[in-house]
């Protein structure tokens, strides 16, 4: 496993399951997990936690729909 998806997958689970389970790395994020107000405070974990800011034309499902996907965007943004 990578420190980013660690990263991601703890956010997730402290701040939007609040430690009542886990997130798989392929486990579709959008369908169920992240309701709106969730995705919101994802993107901006992943801007302060990752330094980086997340442009509206990079606000599509295919960046957000699982830890695998988020973490391939932010190596693209980072590299």
């Amino acid at each position: 496993m990578s420190d980013v998806k660690d990263r991601l997958r703890k956010f997730i689970q402290d701040e939007v399951l609040f430690g009542e389970g886990t997130v798989t790395d392929d486990q579709d994020l959008l369908g169920g997990v992240l309701d709106s107000l969730a995705l919101l405070q994802f993107v901006e974990f992943v801007e302060s936690e990752f330094g980086l800011e997340v442009g509206d034309a990079d606000m599509v499902p295919d960046n957000f729909r699982t830890l695998d996907a988020v973490e391939t965007y932010i190596a693209s943004r980072t590299s």
